[in-house]
């Protein structure tokens, strides 16, 4: 009987296995049209986001000059349907977002809000007069918009938001604050309010520029730095009728059908970062030598390698069969918050282990994996945090309810 560590010595080194997404065939689980899209926007990635992305993180500035390169590729066209897109699907955006998560998380951030949270509210709720003026500038992205929910005193009990409209002759005055809105001091923002006749949350377009409008990019953040999460003022706004979002009934209704639909695709994200950690992790310990040997020749080293792939591997098949089950509307609440707490959970995780192996200059950005450090815990909070998410399946498998 041959030995495995016999075994071992008659088999050659290979060549490091870099891309994690071959190594279990995961490509194979994508569609031809899944693929092609992967392919493009990784190698506009890799060209023209990966190499210019830091400079905007450390000085904390949106990417402009980045955003403005992805305009000819009709990008976001992916994530509508017909006629205002090319026709989509919850797992070609969340490929999307994977890929531009592997140069940087608040990068894809940006995309998720322009589009699984504004475009898809307007593509949804919007009647045509409304996608003519706005959805079809968001989606070309010569409007830059974000989707204001979150207050100050309203996070995870957002459907206790206190900004509020009041009905009067031609339109409704608005009068408020959101919190943590990414975007909000870009083009327009989709304001959900309280009809104080009402009583229930309804849905506005509101354009930044009218008077009444104040937002202040929120100082001192430490992780997705390109994203420009604001502090927004509303005092006495005058919306007209014509950008009230008419179909919305309620905050069921309205901004949970939309939560809903992006807390599937956001663990993509997630999924970005932790290829972006391996990648990264697996590059530096190959190349970097120490005591003689490269670092990847160390047993612990190897065991984390091991761990973070196989974490990505585990969460990426979790991850696409939540977004096929989407698809074919049979994905509950509980199963996409479940989804969702896990796959951010294990990112903390997958950040924290690249950090350690790239020791003292894996606190540099250019490296990658204190972004990914920093960036993963937003990912574990926002869309839900891991203990609401955690609670909405509990409540789902349980039928008893531990929260609101």
């Amino acid at each position: 009987m041959i030995r495995l560590n016999q075994l071992a010595g008659q088999i050659q080194e290979k060549k490091a296995q870099i891309d994690p997404m071959e190594y279990l065939s995961l490509y194979n689980l994508l569609t031809p049209e899944e693929l092609e899209v992967r392919k493009a926007v990784e190698t506009f990635v890799q060209k023209e986001v990966a190499p210019k992305i830091n400079d905007y993180v450390e000085a904390a500035k949106f990417p402009t000059e980045i955003v403005n390169a992805v305009k000819p590729l009709k990008l976001f066209h992916h994530f509508l349907d017909k006629p205002y897109g090319h026709g989509t699907s919850y797992t070609k955006q969340g490929i999307i977002l994977m890929e531009a998560a592997r140069a940087d998380a608040g990068f894809a951030t940006f995309i998720a809000v322009q589009n699984l949270l504004l475009n898809y509210t307007l593509e949804k709720y919007g009647n045509e007069a409304q996608k003519q003026k706005y959805l079809t500038k968001t989606r070309d992205i010569e409007y830059i918009g974000g989707w204001g929910l979150t207050e100050r005193g309203y996070g995870s009990d957002a459907s206790s938001l206190t900004a509020n409209v009041k009905k009067v002759q031609g339109g409704y005055i608005l009068n408020g604050d959101k919190r943590w809105i990414g975007n909000g001091n870009k083009d327009i923002l989709i304001v959900w309010a309280r009809n104080l006749d009402t009583n229930k949350v309804e849905g506005f377009i509101v354009e930044t520029k009218w008077q009444g409008y104040h937002a202040e990019v929120i100082q001192g953040k430490l992780a997705l730095r390109i994203v420009q999460n604001c502090q927004i003022t509303f005092t006495n706004i005058f919306i007209p009728d014509e950008n009230k979002l008419d179909s919305v009934t309620d905050f069921q209704n309205g901004p949970n059908q939309i939560l809903m639909h992006s807390r599937v695709i956001v663990p993509w994200i997630a999924l970005g970062v932790m290829r972006g950690v391996y990648e990264h992790s697996l590059k530096w310990t190959t190349t970097r030598k120490q005591f003689g040997k490269p670092l990847a020749a160390f047993q612990l080293q190897q065991e984390r390698l091991v761990r973070i792939l196989s974490t990505f591997q585990a969460s990426f098949l979790m991850v696409i069969r939540l977004s096929r089950l989407a698809a074919e509307g049979k994905a509950t609440i509980g199963m996409i918050s479940s989804v969702k707490a896990w796959v951010t959970d294990k990112t903390r995780e997958v950040a924290r282990l690249g950090r350690e192996m790239l020791g003292g200059d894996g606190i540099i950005s250019d490296n990658y994996v204190i972004k990914a450090l920093t960036d993963a815990e937003v990912l574990y909070t926002y869309e839900g945090t891991y203990d609401i998410n955690s609670l909405v399946a509990g409540r789902e498998i349980t039928g008893i309810g531990a929260f609101k």
